[in-house]
């Protein structure tokens, strides 16, 4: 029961959290796109529904990592720096996001990548809590979007109440309410979207309400990145960590049981560079669904991916005169005033209907009769038909994604008019402009055009010029890396900050300037290289990962493990068997660990291999490992480990048997362990171990 007392008075929330579970229950159709006549576009096949790009069940869990402290640039780790390293964790990101909520966290992740799906889960999962435990925290969420900026005044507690009178208008709570029960500990804030803040103000005055209540009030934020829109001074952050190629696969099969395969063979050594993020993924699917074709690159898979979503649209649909032609420059304009924002640093995501208007009779004016009227009107289809919506009386792009993306399509448009001096000082200047530019560079036709935004980017700031350089089509990318190279070595770059920007560029033509780096003398600069190299993923990348196994270093080679282990592709998985038969039990451990985060089958198989192990270590982190899994058919081999010599060896064993369930196990745990067990249920199934 939803049951506080605030105010010298009992106040129910039992009505708030029904509407909130009935909302979430099934949160990925409250994010999904929808078609032309507003139904769910993933409908396929009778009533399956594919998955949502979000929607990945509990096979697929989305996993954050605590993000480390920044290092000092130096050439050798201190012990306290391997301290750092050796605590951070990787865990699923409902587990960690409550884990650290009493104390506050930044959920740090790229666009797309599930930070907003995270919080509705969270939502639904605290609700259900609170409906049954009536000392339970009450959820909020709160979307920073739609705080103050220069046309709309809202307060933090104003967006607080405007949630819970969504869902409960009836509820007798009111600014005073909220703050007592602010005080008292008993809301747990989910606050998405401090990159979104629409203003300086709404930054500040998200920062003084943290403060204020950080002693009482537990609150989760989220942010795309750390540089936009800063931290707000939380300390402890959790990055949304990229999905495994077998995530990616799996995902693949059940959105397109019978056309999965076909995409998976076009996409051979690709599928990273597409299923970055869920988003992304769920793009691709929905686009090869329709066409069985892949673009080239992330920039067309928008374009094609936007231009179907209007296609799609069924002929008899009704729509004013000549809406449908101007759907596309509408939009790319619309996005394109939206980022400019109202002020040169801040970008909007969400607006009035006025200004959306405004903006539209603006660009209409002189290219179309009563331009006002078909502004009214036009808009209005859009919001009907298309990828943007209303959301607390403001109008928005269905995700901020596909903002960039058509603000990228104008400024495509706007490139050859643009002068160096303006597109440096009007854009590449400016944060908010990183990722439009970035998706411009994919669709830019002229390797000219191309390697003059990364030549003017770079004299702008060199890490904003990495990005670009191995954002360009791959064609321009000797070139553009060329120009990184030799800015590099033209400053005198010191050699750690080099290391990153290489990684950064996520480009193949930076791989053989990387290689020698795993041969330096200083084992740092070899895990640091041996990072930029997973970062960039591609085929070359990953053999000069697999020669870092042999690093006579043994962090070098442990690290190596750990970030082919990220990669989380069959190749990676030849690596780790390497890794399992290497000499080094220290190399082998840490391979057993990966294998326990990756999950798969061929995962499963290699750690019942690593069971047999001679180190004890390694037994533990493969019998480890299988817990994390939690599959049967670690079962056979496990009941063989409680024959183990080790006794940590058996202890881990039984423990996985135990939370199997299998029946099998049950007759060999209580012969060997007899004298272990406390209690054994009635119908023969153990429940617990001493």
């Amino acid at each position: 029961m939803g049951l506080i007392y605030g105010m010298g008075e009992e106040i129910c929330f039992d009505d708030y959290l029904r509407s909130l579970v009935s909302a979430y229950q099934q949160w990925w159709r409250l994010y999904t796109l929808t078609d032309a006549t507003g139904r769910e576009s993933q409908r396929v096949e009778g009533d399956r529904i594919a998955p949502a790009f979000f929607d990945f069940g509990s096979a697929l869990e989305l996993m954050v990592q605590t993000v480390e402290p920044p290092k000092v640039e130096q050439e050798r780790e201190s012990e306290s720096d391997r301290e750092k390293k050796e605590k951070i964790e990787r865990l699923p990101v409902l587990e960690g996001i409550c884990k650290y909520a009493a104390e506050h966290v930044l959920l740090v992740g790229r666009p797309g990548s599930g930070k907003s799906t995270a919080l509705a889960r969270l939502l639904l999962q605290e609700a259900e809590k609170a409906l049954k435990d009536q000392q339970a925290k009450i959820p909020v969420l709160v979307e920073l979007r739609y705080l103050p900026s220069e046309a709309n005044e809202s307060s933090v507690c104003d967006r607080i109440l405007a949630f819970i009178h969504k869902h409960d208008p009836a509820l007798d709570i009111n600014e005073a309410g909220i703050k007592q029960l602010l005080r008292q500990g008993r809301l747990l804030l989910l606050v998405d979207g401090v990159n979104e803040l629409p203003s300086d103000r709404g930054r500040v005055m998200v920062n003084q309400f943290r403060e204020l209540y950080q002693k009482t009030c537990p609150m989760i934020f989220t942010t795309r990145e750390l540089s936009a829109g800063g931290d707000l001074g939380i300390a402890k952050r959790l990055e949304m960590q990229h999905l495994s190629e077998p995530q990616m696969q799996q995902f693949v099969m059940a959105y397109l049981p019978t056309q999965g395969e076909m995409l998976l063979r076009q996409l051979s050594g690709r599928l990273r560079e597409f299923g970055q993020t869920p988003l992304l993924l769920w793009m691709l699917c929905s686009l090869f669904q329709q066409s069985e074709q892949i673009p080239p690159n992330l920039g067309m898979v928008f374009r094609a991916f936007t231009v179907g979503y209007g296609d799609r649209i069924k002929q008899d649909v009704t729509l004013s005169k000549d809406s449908r032609a101007w759907w596309g420059r509408l939009l790319q304009y619309l996005a394109f005033k939206m980022t400019c924002g109202e002020s040169l640093t801040e970008l909007q995501v969400a607006i009035s209907r006025r200004e959306a208007e405004q903006i539209l009779v603006e660009f209409l004016r002189g290219k179309v009769e009563f331009a006002d009227d078909c502004a009214v009107r036009w808009l209005e289809d859009l919001l009907k038909h298309h990828l943007i919506q209303i959301s607390n009386d403001r109008i928005e792009f269905r995700h901020q994604l596909i903002q960039e993306y058509y603000a990228a399509e104008w400024l495509l448009g706007l490139l050859p008019s643009l002068s160096d001096a303006r597109l440096q000082q009007g854009y590449l200047n400016y944060l908010k402009w990183t990722e439009p530019l970035a998706l411009m560079l994919e669709l830019v036709e002229g390797e000219e055009q191309a390697v003059r935004v990364v030549r003017l980017a770079l004299e702008v700031d060199l890490r904003l010029g990495a990005r670009l350089a191995g954002a360009v089509k791959y064609g321009f990318q000797e070139k553009t890396v060329g120009l990184l190279m030799r800015q590099i070595v033209d400053r005198k770059v010191a050699k750690l900050y080099a290391i990153s920007l290489l990684g950064e560029t996520v480009s193949d033509k930076a791989v053989d300037t990387l290689i020698p780096v795993l041969k330096d003398s200083s084992a740092y600069f070899r895990m640091c290289a041996a990072n930029a190299l997973r970062k960039i993923g591609s085929e070359k990348a990953f053999y000069a990962l697999i020669l870092a196994l042999k690093d006579s270093d043994d962090d070098v080679r442990m690290y190596a493990a750990e970030e082919l282990g990220k990669i989380g592709s069959d190749r990676a998985f030849y690596a780790l068997i390497l890794a399992l038969k290497n000499p080094d039990y220290g190399v082998r451990w840490r391979a057993a660990e990966v294998l326990g985060k990756i999950g798969s089958d061929m995962a499963i198989k290699l750690l019942i291999i690593a069971l047999k192990d001679p180190n004890t270590y390694v037994r533990i982190y493969a019998a480890n490992g299988l817990i994390k899994i939690g599959s049967n058919k670690a079962v056979e081999p496990l009941i063989l480990a409680l024959k183990d010599p080790n006794e940590y060896v058996r202890r881990d064993a039984a423990k996985v048997l135990l939370q199997l369930g299998s029946d099998k196990a049950v007759e060999p745990l209580i012969s060997r362990y007899a004298e272990l067990f406390t209690h054994i249920h009635s119908n023969g199934k153990i429940l617990r171990i001493t």
